[in-house]
């Protein structure tokens, strides 16, 4: 029987260019080109790339580590190989000690521990690392690699998801600051408002689909509350939310609400104090906001509505409990992949790009009790939404409508036909009428007054506090050059005045500060207890972490600067004197080319006042903004698109296949059945598939006749794999056989197995010449010149029997086997 995993063996063939490698690893690749010329072709460009970590699935038998280190590194760049143990027990790299920082190579337990040191770790939350795959592994031949990329994958994100609040948090102080000069009104407004009555959130799951009609029969009865990213197919479908959330910090999120944007903005927009300003500034109706206004506010007096997160929907889910309603109703809201595989809505950005077949995914239980598939950032948006239900005493009832999404405790699920709603009165519905919330020009210029007040002693206080940054980084250098105790002790004395006075004039500022530069301030710490400090490490660690202050403060300087003058900037829209061109260089600067159609409604006489020249800066502003909705002349990128996906899959599926994941294998069967007329990679996908989940459930005719209905021309190695195991599992040698004649075109390793299978169907004098070729090539493969000695002894070739084990001895003087059989056969 042929394994599943195909073995390892620590025979090495030298190429025809004088390359050493694993032919049980790199097949024949290496004999049809020099390595440096394939890895010219695939992988130089990719891994040329500047600071980034290049984290690198198997070391084709150390060429390719010999590959990276025969080339410059790029600047500020690393790499990772992280290979098989027994491949490298075979494997001896000598990295030249230049190279060593550069360049290491570990085994997949080195490589947990090794991503979580700083120099790797700060690769990884800043999003500069690449993932690649050794041609080895890139070729899907062993099982193995399969596993080993999907464990260096989930590694990665484990470690990005774990660490990323240093970073992520930034670009909420970044966008809290740009968006001061919009956040007018808060969300906390609307608090309390609606108790007794029932909402439904609107998500971007698969799930809506079926509960549209319902909506639109009981809209009347409902606030309907939708993330942003669904606007543009509720209108398709002509329902009307009454309110749009939006939280993503990302410009991207711009795209993605593309839609929402390029629509009348009728409808009540609540957003995170963090919402891109892509969206909020360019946003002409109404709009609430949640979280703190300054990022210096004292969060725990804040009496605004919370901006929770991970996703838009814990955020519509605080805002609907904070609102007031006794009943909270989900649909699109699933937490996973549905049955199909699809992750979104249909008629939405992202269920254009189908199935993501190649992912490896986390597995969560549905309300209907089966198992569906979902990304990590749902499975921590599940955590959140558990631990957010739980640490309110007096919560609403949370109700999901689909039997399909994700269990979450805190949530049940009800059909939408069994729910009782209460209407919506005439005020609370005025409540949510964008005009009753729209400012007049007096209230947006004393806001803007205000906020330049607070932005200007803020900037002061931040000046302040740098001077302090400076004089205590002045101190620590004299403390380094310092020998004296007295004088150490004097100057340390200086040092916790300027930290007293921080903590006491600055006290906020200076929070803000650390929470915003929470990773540069990390580094100040350390695993040794301070008691134990020597005064070197004292100083090293006390220049971090003033150096950290120092740098966050001037950052949040700059920042704060930038918003003065936008705000400055925003004030001057509301001048009877209006520079156009200047505030159209400001929208430019900000890419909020949309600013121009806000403020020619905001001021219609204005307008009309513009000189010819100063309309066509405007107009000119203008076209910017409409051309991001133009669609671009069609290209078909689907071919580019889907070959990777496909390639993916197959990797995953060998994953779900090594693990013996018979659910994964079934839902990949699933995912891929309505599509085998369409393409036949994803027909052979299917194939395969629906063959592992037959022979999982030992139905192994089933099996065998479900790969063989992948065209003879398409079948590739797996295919073979799996339909000579079964041939032989099923006594159908003469299928075997024609099967194995293909495979061993695929690597020299199958020629064992087939010349025994050739012996076993009675052709022993084939069997014999597939074992000599063999050996001629491969000379100290002990496992296979004792088969071949065995064989010569059964066909009763005894002399020739007796020589093949002595070449073993030869090689292996103490193997026991040889020793053995040597015992039987010599007189």
């Amino acid at each position: 029987m042929l394994n599943n995993q195909s073995e390892i063996t620590k025979t090495f063939a030298v190429s025809q260019f004088g390359e050493y490698y694993l032919p049980s690893v790199n097949r024949h690749t290496f004999e049809k080109i020099d390595s440096a010329s394939l890895y010219d072709n695939k992988l130089k460009q990719a891994l040329a790339t500047q600071d980034t970590l290049h984290i690198i699935t198997g070391l084709d038998s150390g060429l390719l580590a010999n590959y990276v280190m025969e080339h410059p590194i790029p600047s500020g760049s690393k790499y990772i190989f992280v290979e098989l143990n027994e491949i490298l027990s075979l494997l001896s790299i000598e990295i030249p000690a230049p190279l060593s920082d550069a360049i290491q190579v570990v085994s997949i337990n080195e490589f947990s521990t090794l991503i979580q040191t700083y120099e790797n770790n700060l690769f990884i939350v800043k999003q500069q690392f690449k993932l690649h795959r050794s041609v080895a592994a890139d070729g899907n031949y062993l099982d193995s690699y399969s596993w080993l990329h999907a464990q260096i994958d989930n590694t990665v994100r484990q470690a990005y998801f774990e660490n990323s609040i240093g970073f992520t948090q930034k670009i909420f102080v970044k966008t809290q600051l740009k968006n001061l000069a919009e956040t007018l009104r808060p969300a906390s407004i609307l608090r309390d408002q609606f108790r007794g009555k029932s909402c439904i959130i609107l998500g971007g799951g698969p799930s809506l689909d079926a509960h549209v009609k319902w909506i639109k029969e009981n809209g009347d009865n409902l606030v309907i509350i939708a993330a942003s990213r669904i606007i543009g197919k509720l209108n398709r479908l002509a329902i009307k939310p009454n309110i749009v959330v939006s939280v993503d910090p990302q410009s991207h999120s711009f795209d993605v609400n593309k839609d929402m944007m390029s629509l009348p903005h009728d409808t009540l927009l609540v957003c995170s104090y963090h919402v891109t300003p892509q969206i909020l500034g360019q946003w002409r109706g109404a709009c609430l906001y949640t979280g703190p206004r300054f990022p210096w506010n004292d969060f725990a007096k804040d009496k605004n509505i919370q901006s929770i997160g991970p996703t838009v929907i814990n955020s519509a889910m605080e805002i609907a409990r904070e609102m007031g309603f006794s009943q909270i109703l989900l649909s699109g809201v699933d937490f996973c992949h549905s049955q199909s595989g699809a992750s979104h809505t249909s008629g939405t950005y992202a269920a254009s790009l189908g199935p993501n077949l190649g992912a490896i995914m986390e597995w969560v239980e549905t309300y209907s009790g089966e198992m569906a598939e979902t990304p990590m950032q749902l499975l921590q948006a599940i955590g959140a939404t558990e631990d957010l239900i739980a640490s309110h005493t007096q919560h609403a009832h949370y109700i999901n409508l689909s039997a399909d999404a994700a269990k979450v405790k805190g949530i049940e699920h009800h059909p939408a036909d069994t729910i009782v709603l209460t209407q919506i009165d005439a005020v609370q519905r005025h409540l949510l009428a964008p005009e009753a919330h729209l400012a007049s020009d007096a209230e947006w210029i004393a806001h803007f007054t205000r906020t330049l007040k607070e932005l200007t002693t803020a900037r002061q206080a931040l000046i302040q506090l740098n001077r302090k940054n400076n004089d205590a980084l002045a101190i620590i250098s004299k403390l380094e050059k310092e020998r004296t105790n007295d004088r150490i002790a004097q100057l340390a004395n200086k040092l916790e005045n300027i930290e007293q006075s921080i903590n006491k004039e600055h006290k906020l500022l200076a929070s803000l500060i650390k929470f915003y530069g929470y990773y540069e301030f990390s580094h100040f710490l350390s695993t040794q207890q301070s008691d134990d400090w020597s005064q070197e490490e004292i100083n090293k660690r006390t220049r971090i972490y003033y150096g950290a202050f120092k740098e966050m403060s001037e950052q949040l300087l700059e920042q704060v600067q930038s918003a003065i003058e936008r705000t400055e900037s925003r004030l001057a829209e509301y001048q009877e004197k209006v520079d156009i061109e200047a505030l159209c260089k400001r929208w430019s600067q900000d890419k909020q080319w949309g600013r121009a159609l806000l403020w020619q409604e905001r001021h219609p006489q204005q307008c009309q006042q513009l000189s010819a020249a100063k309309r066509e800066i405007l107009t000119e502003c203008q076209k910017t903004f409409d051309a991001l909705f133009v669609i671009k002349e069609y290209i078909d990128h689907s071919t580019e698109r889907t070959a990777p996906l496909k390639d993916n899959a197959f990797k995953k599926l060998q994953v779900l296949w090594q693990q013996k994941h018979l659910l994964g294998i079934t839902k990949m069967v699933h995912y891929t059945a309505p599509y085998i007329d369409e393409d036949p990679e994803i027909a052979r996908l299917y194939n395969l598939a629906l063959s592992y989940r037959y022979l999982l459930e030992n139905q192994l005719q089933a099996s065998l006749d479900a790969v063989l209905e992948t065209p003879l021309g398409d079948r590739q190695e797996e295919e073979l794999k799996q339909i000579i195991q079964l041939s032989l599992l099923l006594n159908q040698l003469p299928l075997a056989l024609e099967h194995y004649a293909k495979i061993v075109e695929y690597s020299d390793e199958y020629l064992p197995q087939y010349a025994h299978a050739l012996n076993l169907s009675g052709d022993p004098q084939a069997a014999l010449g597939i074992y000599l070729d063999y050996l001629d090539k491969y000379p100290q493969d002990i496992p296979v010149m004792l088969k071949l000695g065995i064989f010569l002894a059964q066909a009763g070739q005894i002399e020739g029997a007796i020589s093949c084990f002595e070449n073993v001895l030869l090689l292996d003087e103490h193997n026991q086997a040889a020793l053995n059989y040597l015992g039987q056969l010599k007189p």
